[in-house]
């Protein structure tokens, strides 16, 4: 039975926090932004949407210099493997810097060390996923850098034969000789070809922008990254159970989800609640280390605090146990299909 000390003490928490909220200052409310007045575009007449094309640089496609369409002087390279771009972009993942820094946050009077320890313990998974996904990431950069450099590559040796084709082929007509082959189409074919080249050229100097800022190289670097091979072309067999398999050994995102599911405690509560938060899965109620007023008055009454949780709290372990199983299997299925469909490609 509770002394009627005990009783006394939890009434005058009670009313202590009650007094508390009552004679909290009231709080300044700005007053309403005025509504902007509408906006009246003026009347016009409607014209032309054309362009001037007067005004637009001219560009004989039929003899312009490949450089001309590229815009760009022929670059410096500087040289990358596939291993520099797996190793870079991991060893600087933004996300996984600032998971790895959460460990230097001392920890509060009220925080329990076996929650503390499970939220470091999943932090470290979920870091090594973001600097797997980061150097995924990367790699899909570098070979499409090494596609647009070799398709642009390969565009630029062929206009010279293009050339050649043409200087033929308009000779041959001078010379009274029929060919089946229309010089208007071949200068076509080379307006075309020149096209192609200024895409080429613009998505490598896109992709060497992101690829830079990925592998910490400075944006102020004037020379172009330059995929360095080999890039063999295998057609051995996937062992796609033996990869199914070592994913879901080895993958980090599924090792944070299985160790905050059999390390979950009240006190880890927390965790779980912002890693369901995080995978989008059940809500989870916002909620931060340490007992909510009621259970905590609720306990002072029945005579003093006991290290026994209660049974909102027991209830609430058990709910977010489930939901983490159920996002386990959702999530084993899922890297199970992204590896049968990476085979499969």
């Amino acid at each position: 039975m509770p002394t009627v000390r005990g009783v006394r003490c939890g009434w005058g928490l009670m009313a202590a926090v009650a007094v508390g909220c009552h004679a909290a200052p009231p709080v300044a409310v700005p007053p309403p932004a005025a509504p902007l007045p509408p906006f009246d575009p003026p009347a016009v007449r409607p014209a032309s949407l054309q362009p001037d094309l007067s005004s637009l640089p001219h560009l004989d496609a039929a003899t312009a210099d490949p450089s001309a369409v590229t815009g760009t002087p022929t670059p410096g390279h500087r040289g990358i493997t596939e291993e520099d771009c797996r190793r870079e972009a991991a060893a600087r993942a933004p996300a996984a810097d600032l998971l790895a820094t959460e460990d230097h946050v001392p920890p509060g009077k009220k925080d329990c060390r076996a929650g503390n320890d499970l939220a470091r313990d999943v932090r470290a998974h979920q870091a090594a996923e973001a600097r797997n996904r980061a150097a995924a990431q990367a790699l899909e950069q570098f070979f499409q850098l090494a596609d647009a450099e070799g398709r642009g590559e390969a565009m630029r040796a062929s206009l010279p034969v293009l050339d050649d084709l043409r200087a033929t082929v308009r000779k041959a007509r001078a010379d009274g000789l029929r060919v089946p082959v229309d010089p208007d189409d071949l200068d076509r074919q080379r307006a075309g070809l020149l096209s192609l080249m200024g895409q080429a050229e613009l998505g490598a100097v896109v992709l060497d922008i992101d690829l830079k800022r990925r592998l910490g190289v400075s944006g102020k670097c004037p020379d172009r990254l330059r995929p360095v091979g080999p890039f063999p072309v295998t057609d051995s067999p996937v062992d796609v159970d033996a990869a199914v398999q070592g994913a879901l050994e080895r993958r980090p995102d599924l090792l944070a989800l299985r160790t905050a599911y059999h390390g979950l405690t009240p006190e880890a509560l927390p965790t779980a609640r912002d890693l369901l938060r995080g995978n989008d899965a059940a809500g989870g109620r916002a909620g931060v280390p340490g007992l909510p007023l009621r259970p905590l008055a609720v306990r002072i009454l029945r005579g003093g605090l006991s290290d026994e949780p209660d049974p909102a709290t027991v209830a609430e372990v058990e709910v977010r146990r489930r939901q983490l199983y159920d996002l386990i299997v959702a999530r084993e299925r899922q890297a199970a299909d992204e590896v049968r469909a990476a085979a499969a490609g």
